[in-house]
């Protein structure tokens, strides 16, 4: 992995993080130079609040979206396929269970059984829970003309609500106004509120890949055109065009085979046509106070950036400079609490037994935690990264958790990848 030092520049970070593969990208619009930290492993799912959180298949990550700079990671013990974070908590979501961990320090909190599927988050544009509704969890997944919605409580664990409406076509949750709207195969919008109560509904005659809401309206996307319906879907405007790309970055910017067109908001007639040398790919958005960008990715990976003010396309380059990864913050733990490795919980304390023999076999100080459960434990660590790094030589699965610390009895010295540690007052350090 390698990171890009850009502390002393001055920085604009993408509404929604610009993530192709296992690349994240920002721009650099004083010196017009595309800034990236490159991921190892594909990116699989991302949320942005006050740090960006990013999912691979073996790692979570912690990254400071102004700088770029990696603050905190996590292995984990299984591919996950979604990833949310409310006020307090980061949220994985897998088939069969929803994993909570601190967002402070991605210790482990708590797992909740869901029953199995490909169960998606309904969340903001930026994988993120309403503050107002933080513990509650709104799950869906696509059956064949259907679609069911289910309701967790995040502090309990329990099922709130379930809803099944028309298969969805697409979604919006406005947070700022306790609302999700959708869309579906009926071409039927329908506005409900957190819980799923009904608060509205209407048919368009029109149909959709896409929508938002605008003004007093709502536009509806698809491949051939767009549309501005009102809230009561009678259709006030059509334009005709090829969209190729149906993210929505602008509402009037799409990528088309003549290029990216720009409408009119007023009368959704092309108000310019930007052309590169090459053919357009896909359109990112840009955050910034002053100017209205957009960046656009041709089919030879080259970027380009659109000025929506002067309607100029200018040409981006790639930084050079880079360092090596270096992880900041958040390592050491505090005087009174220590970094455990859980490595399995049980309800029968045989089954926590025969694994603790099992691990105990090869010269590793595990222990048994009962509390609620028989909880098979590895630690305690002062440094969550050199933890990270003796449990991934050692081959064991499962979670870190961040608590105070346990009294265990001495062990003699124990090697893991040739290195030696001793577990001495509770707390393992290197004896070599």
């Amino acid at each position: 992995m390698s990171l890009i030092n850009i502390a002393s520049l001055f920085l604009v970070i993408m509404t929604k993080p610009l993530i192709i593969d296992s690349i994240i990208y920002a721009v650099d619009l004083p010196t017009m130079e595309i800034r990236e930290q490159i991921i190892t492993g594909s990116i699989i799912d991302y949320s942005i609040d006050d740090y960006l959180y990013v999912l691979t298949a073996r790692y979570l990550y912690k990254i400071d979206p102004d700088y770029l700079s990696l603050k905190d990671r996590i292995p984990l013990p299984q591919r996950f396929n979604y990833i949310a974070t409310n006020i307090d908590d980061v949220i994985l979501i897998t088939s069969g269970e929803i994993i909570l961990l601190d967002k402070k320090n991605l210790a482990f909190k708590t797992g909740i059984g869901i029953e199995y599927g490909d169960y998606r988050p309904m969340l903001s544009r930026n994988n993120t829970i309403a503050r107002g509704h933080n513990n509650i969890l709104n799950l869906f997944i696509n059956t064949e003309g259907k679609t069911i919605i289910k309701i967790f409580d995040l502090t309990t664990g329990r099922l709130l609500k379930k809803r099944t409406i028309s298969r969805l076509v697409a979604y919006r949750y406005y947070a700022d106004d306790n609302l999700i709207v959708t869309f579906d195969i009926e071409n039927k919008i329908t506005l409900y509120d957190l819980l799923l109560n009904k608060q509205n509904k209407f048919i368009l005659n029109t149909h959709g890949n896409e929508f938002e809401r605008y003004e007093n309206g709502y536009l509806i996307y698809s491949a051939e055109a767009i549309s501005f319906v009102t809230r009561q879907g009678e259709l006030i405007d059509f334009q005709p065009i090829p969209i190729e790309n149906q993210e929505v970055v602008e509402r009037f910017l799409f990528v088309t085979e003549h290029g990216i067109v720009l409408l009119d908001s007023l009368t959704l007639r092309p108000k310019v046509i930007f052309k590169g040398a090459v053919e357009f790919a896909r359109l990112f958005q840009v955050q910034s106070d002053d100017y209205d960008y957009a960046l656009a990715l041709d089919r030879n990976g080259s970027f380009h950036l659109l000025n929506l003010n002067t309607m100029v396309i200018i040409s981006m380059t790639e930084a050079e400079d880079r360092i090596p990864e270096k992880t900041a913050g958040l390592s050491t733990a505090a005087t009174d609490s220590l970094w455990y490795f859980q490595i399995g919980a049980f309800s029968n304390n045989d089954n926590a037994r025969q694994m603790y023999e099992e691990i105990r076999q090869r010269n590793i100080p595990v222990f048994i935690d009962s509390t609620d459960l028989y909880r098979v434990k590895f630690g305690g660590f002062q440094d969550k990264f050199k933890a990270i790094e003796i449990v991934e030589k050692a081959n064991l699965d499962g979670w870190f958790v961040f608590q105070k610390r346990i009294g265990q009895p001495d062990f003699t010295k124990f090697i893991i990848g040739l290195k030696k540690f001793e577990l001495k007052d509770g707390i393992i350090t290197r004896s070599d």
